[in-house]
């Protein structure tokens, strides 16, 4: 476990909705659904490009985001680390969140799991967890698009953030 180094991947967007079909057949939907029985009693959320997928906002997820609270870090880090493979993660010079692990399954899915956000910028950005806006779906706990829109802002993911802004503008 180190500070972060959020991904900063550059792939191009797509608009067009990803089918439930597809997110239930994606390997990080899969992933997600086999982890969360070994997390149950701990506070997390799910985001990022799954967010994203099951928002309908993209066809494909790269990964699996994980976001916690700092209390249920470690306890969270420890189960996924009796199912997953840890990878080492070198340090960021703008991520630097206060608590970040990566792993990775056998499929070759990886895992982020960062609590405690932090990014540098002029000067350092802070985010925490709100567990109480984790949403429900799927049986699964979703972070809300709106938290994601302001990570996306402190990660400057132009991209992403336009994507989001017009989701929501959408369902007002």
């Amino acid at each position: 476990m180190t500070t972060a180094n959020h991904s900063t991947s550059t792939e191009p967007l797509t608009c067009e909705p990803a089918t439930p079909q597809l997110l239930l057949q994606s390997a990080p939907f899969q992933l997600a659904r086999q982890l969360t029985p070994a997390l149950s009693g701990l506070q997390f959320g799910i985001g990022g490009s799954l967010l994203l997928m099951e928002l309908g906002l993209l066809t494909k997820a790269r990964d699996l985001d994980l976001v916690c609270s700092l209390k249920d870090f470690s306890l969270i880090a420890a189960a996924l680390g009796h199912v997953l493979t840890p990878i080492e993660v070198a340090p960021h010079p703008e991520y630097q969140s206060e608590a970040f692990a990566r792993f990775v399954a056998t499929d070759g899915t990886e895992v982020d799991l960062m609590a405690g956000i932090r990014v540098k910028q002029h000067q350092q950005q802070c985010w925490q967890f709100r567990p109480e806006q984790v949403e429900w779906r799927h049986q699964l706990p979703w972070m809300t698009a709106l938290d994601w829109l302001e990570l996306y802002q402190l990660f400057n993911r132009s991209e992403r953030v336009l994507l989001l802004q017009t989701f929501l503008q959408q369902r007002k």
